[in-house]
């Protein structure tokens, strides 16, 4: 996977740019630590640089015009990064073994996934070293930590990300944060959510507007009676699949007031999904490895931000056919169901569908390649 794949040669730039100005603002400040790894992957390591970190300017071309090189002035160690292979900044207060579980006030690059997705993963993570002054909030230091979380959303808001994790926002630090969120950005009786608004305004993209009933429900209850498909709920480490001929359906289920829906009988296996997340749904057609090459045919339920699926990072979930082919030829009666799926509702204006799936749409399924890469399949179906 190129980066140029994903982001035109200027726009790639112009993206780097800022996520290198945004490190670069970080090395200014005097007391911070870059982190490299995770500890679920069985190692960290770390650079301190005491305000003498520096990036040195870009000295490739085409999809490495990401790298750079961080340099620290006191110290021969360095580290390259590919800021390329970044897709956006969070800010994220988390519990951190580092302060006993207190929270560390920490600036991820989340990196892009197989194939390009745009996941929630990162390698390295930029975090205040002591936010912390004999055991208490160092509010001085969480104030630039929060200011520079605001400038950066301000450049380019689709870029950067705000969050504290639920367990940090009962305890005694977080409710010290509340505070400081709230003297930051105006709203003196604000909650969590709208406070990470105002200081994050990604966090309020995309939102659907509320209706008595969510708009994707005609639609899935079809494509749970494609034949041969699958309900799938993918999350780090956990993959569920549901088959659909197995599922009798989808069903409206409240308890205490709270409404989600079952799909799958009560007294058989089911599953209980928030349909009010979906504010999009998209028809997807991509070779992949499980197919021997060929397509996969997915239609995809999409939440405005992160779900924890790690391909897809806003797929909530999605139905997706199980055996499109017999040998190398497709199996044009369980594609098409699909196909007429996208015809009844593309013209919602929720409704989107993938170039390739369009193609398809357009000039019928191709058949099997197995060595066929995802661009000789564009060019087989069209």
């Amino acid at each position: 996977m190129t980066n140029d794949s994903l982001n035109s040669g200027d726009e790639l730039l112009e993206q780097c740019r800022f996520f290198h100005d945004a490190m670069q603002d970080w090395l200014r400040e005097p007391d911070i630590t870059v982190a490299c790894g995770r500890w679920s992957e069985g190692a960290i390591s770390e650079l301190i640089p005491l305000g003498h970190g520096r990036l040195l300017p870009p000295i490739y071309e085409g999809c490495f015009a990401g790298v750079r090189e961080l340099r620290l002035d006191n110290a021969p160690h360095h580290l390259h990064i590919d800021f390329g292979r970044v897709h956006r900044i969070r800010y994220v207060v988390a519990p951190s073994v580092c302060f006993e579980f207190k929270p560390s006030f920490e600036a991820r690059l989340l990196v892009l996934g197989p194939g390009g997705a745009a996941g929630d993963h990162w390698v390295v993570s930029l975090m205040l070293s002591c936010p912390y002054d004999r055991g208490a909030l160092n509010f001085s230091l969480v104030q630039r930590y929060l200011d520079l979380a605001r400038q950066h959303a301000r450049q380019r808001p689709e870029l950067v990300e705000f969050e504290v994790e639920p367990a940090v926002r009962t305890t005694a630090e977080g409710l010290q944060l509340l505070q400081m969120l709230r003297a930051s950005t105006g709203l003196a009786a604000g909650q969590w959510p709208e406070l990470i608004r105002a200081l994050c305004p990604i966090a309020d993209r995309g939102e659907p507007a509320p209706a008595a009933e969510p708009p994707c429900i005609p639609l899935l209850q079809k494509a749970l009676q494609l034949r041969e498909a699958s309900l799938v709920i993918y999350r780090e480490r956990t993959l569920i699949e549901f088959k659909t001929e197995k599922l009798d359906g989808l069903h409206r289920y409240v308890e205490q007031g709270y409404v989600s829906w079952q799909i799958g009988a009560f007294d058989d296996h089911h599953c209980h999904l928030s349909l009010d997340t979906v504010v999009r749904v998209l028809f997807s057609a991509e070779p992949v490895s499980c197919q021997g090459g060929g397509i996969n045919y997915t239609i995809w339920f999409l939440s405005p931000g992160p779900s924890g699926n790690p391909f897809r990072r806003d797929g909530y979930f999605s139905v997706t056919l199980n055996r499109p082919y017999t040998g190398n030829q497709p199996r044009l009666e369980v594609i098409g169901p699909v196909l007429d799926l996208y015809r009844e509702f593309q013209d919602a204006a929720w409704v989107q569908a993938e170039p390739l799936f369009l193609e398809i749409l357009a000039n019928g399924a191709p058949p099997r390649h197995p060595v066929a890469n995802a661009r000789e399949v564009e060019t087989l179906a069209g």
